[in-house]
């Protein structure tokens, strides 16, 4: 993403007296929207927001905020935490507003607007429920916002600012005053030198909600690599172990060698990694995961992550840069916040975002081949869990709809297998010299940041450029949703499905037997141990009748007994763990490295040596 320099030291100047001015009225640029937060003066946890309404022709004028964002694919109603919202003329007078629905209000007599005021609530403090589970209206913590006044302000900006209907190609220009002891993490350009305002350019609110902005105390670790900034922000208000000098070392390494896997495709200038560790508290951020956008990712951990978590997050959310920043549809380009045309390409800007991220640590080292393998066998058994005859182009148009949002998640699992098959099919048809990263570069060269492809148009030209066997592909499991026979294609490249030795994901469970019993009434965890057959609970040293209170610094959650089972899910072999119980009425803890208990599953290997050339130049070529 370009960084723009739109204002000059005089029109800053205005804009920064027209904050901290109560009478902000409308500044003498009828082609720009000027924007003030103030993250001072917060009270009840709220943040006031003034917006500076450019020229306005029309008697009446609406102003929104979004109903959904991009990447996202969820609706969110960012409108539902707005408060006090008053519109005014440049004499203070008020002008009559009315709600139309959650995300609108509709201002009367606008051709004599000045500004609009309100109030911003966060949403950290009000999570319930998945944010992609049906039923739910959570919004998920790396879209959300956080308000902690003096400590901390995660600023999504679609949860603080709005827009004018007709206006959202303007720029915005916005200024933000903040306490002294707070500093600005973004991947956009503080414009203002004063150590207490930050002043932003962006060329229009699209770009403005693609660049989130956390406040904290600095905890920051910088560096470039190549021609590139890269920048992890860190707040951890708990654990001072988890810290940006902590992480920085795996997270450079990973983007380094992410811009060696991409070459001259990649030209980001900056990027920040903003990184917000939960409490995991009923009124903190409960979404773990992250949310990408074109020079940065917003990034929520447990207290419990490693350097290995953030690296498994963001190189996925790197990739992101690739598409859909460079290769996007029209959908994308022109995205309507409150009634959204969605595009049906979810396969490729989800799915082959993952399947990079995991290609790239192959082809990079990172990643022993056999690892990789077993990564797509697990992905393969994931997949299943989803509806393997469904259309991913169907399932991308109405992937916010009540019904089909369960089915998104496949886009990780199924959608990185197909682009698995289609990398196979493209460097066997072309003896091993291409695969579908040099196709995107020539997509990416064709279309760019700023030229959107038609929709319909996108299965045809990728056609064209690569292999008939391509577009067949494309049509028959993308388009009409036949399962994929992933094996026939792994055949292909000398990889046969086989017998493999894989590790238990749930530690206090083997097979049908679990380890713990969890009592929802008294809201306790209690082990089970009448064999010692579970290698996790010989490691640890847990005992028969030890009631689980604390996982690596992580409560357990006994309400309900997928929420205590699941904060055992996912613990890596030799991970080092720490764990909290109550024995004979005295809290103890215990630690260790972790080991895992192996079963038998399928998976894939190489077997047919003569394949090895195009296997080597599908993994390392």
């Amino acid at each position: 993403m370009r960084e723009r320099f739109l204002l000059g030291l005089l029109v800053l100047a205005i804009a920064i007296s027209g904050c901290s001015s109560s009478n902000m009225s409308r500044v003498s640029e009828p082609d720009a929207v000027q924007v003030s937060l103030d993250l001072v003066n917060v009270k009840d946890d709220k943040v006031r927001v003034t917006v500076t309404a450019p020229q306005i022709e029309s008697e009446s004028i609406s102003f929104q905020l979004p109903r959904i964002i991009p990447g996202t694919y969820a609706i969110a109603d960012y409108g539902r935490y707005i408060e006090d919202f008053s519109a005014y003329d440049n004499s203070g007078n008020k002008l009559s507003v009315s709600r139309k629905d959650t995300n609108t209000w509709v201002i009367s007599g606008a051709t004599d607007l000045a500004k609009v005021t309100y109030l911003v609530n966060d949403t950290y403090d009000s999570e319930q429920g998945g944010a992609f589970s049906e039923g739910t209206h959570t919004i998920f913590s790396p879209a959300g916002t956080n308000i902690l006044a003096g400590k901390q302000f995660m600023l999504n900006m679609s949860g603080f600012v709005g827009y004018f209907s007709g206006k959202k190609q303007l720029p915005y220009k916005v200024v933000i005053k903040h306490p002294q002891n707070l500093q600005s993490s973004t991947a956009l350009i503080d414009e203002n030198p004063a150590m207490n305002a930050d002043a932003f350019t962006v060329s229009r609110y699209a770009e403005l909600v693609d660049n989130p902005i956390m406040y904290s105390e600095p905890d920051i670790a910088t560096s470039k690599i190549g021609n590139m900034d890269v920048l992890l922000s860190v707040y951890s208000p708990r654990k001072k172990e988890i810290n940006a000098m902590a992480l920085y070392p795996d997270l450079e390494k990973m983007v380094r060698a992410q811009k060696n896997y991409l070459g001259d495709i990649n030209k980001t200038k900056k990027y920040a990694v903003l990184t917000y560790i939960t409490t995991g508290a009923k009124d903190d951020a409960r979404g773990i995961g992250a949310l990408e956008h074109n020079s940065s990712t917003t990034a929520i951990f447990m207290e419990s992550m490693s350097s290995k978590d953030l690296i498994h997050v963001i190189s996925h959310e790197f990739f992101h840069t690739l598409t859909p920043l460079n290769v996007h549809s029209v959908e994308i380009q022109d995205f309507d916040f409150n009634e959204p045309k969605l595009s049906r390409h979810l396969w490729m800007y989800e799915g082959f975002t993952e399947y990079f991220s995991q290609h790239f640590q192959v082809h990079e080292g990172l990643m022993t081949e056999d690892e990789f393998l077993a990564q797509m066998a697990t992905k393969e058994k994931t997949s299943k869990v989803f509806n393997d005859s469904l259309s991913f182009t169907e399932m991308s148009m109405n992937v916010i709809d009540e019904k089909m949002k369960a089915q998104y998640p496949n886009v990780y699992e199924k959608g990185a297998l197909m682009a698995m098959c289609l990398d196979i099919i493209i460097r066997d048809n072309s003896n091993g010299e291409k695969g579908i990263l040099k196709m995107m570069g020539e997509l990416s060269q064709k279309y760019g940041p700023n030229k959107p492809f038609n929709d319909a148009d996108l299965i045809p030209e990728i056609t064209q450029m690569t292999y008939p066997e391509v577009g067949e592909f494309l049509q028959k499991h993308v388009v009409e949703g036949v399962p994929v026979d992933y094996a026939e294609y792994l055949k292909r490249v000398g990889v046969e499905r086989t017998i493999v030795k894989e590790p238990t994901q749930l530690v206090l469970i083997l097979g049908s037997i679990p380890y713990i019993r969890v009592d929802t009434v008294e809201k306790k965890v209690t082990a089970v141990v009448n064999d010692d057959a579970n290698n996790f609970v010989n490691a640890l040293g847990i005992k028969n009748g030890d009631e689980i209170i604390e996982w690596n610094g992580q409560p357990i959650d006994a309400s309900s007994i997928m929420s205590a089972v699941m904060a055992t899910y996912g613990v890596q072999e030799g991970a080092y763990t720490t764990i909290k119980v109550k024995r004979n009425g005295e809290v103890i803890e215990l630690s260790g490295n972790a080991r895992l208990n192996y079963i038998d599953g399928s998976g894939y290997k190489f077997t047919d040596q003569s394949k090895m050339k195009l296997k080597d130049a599908w993994l390392k070529g």
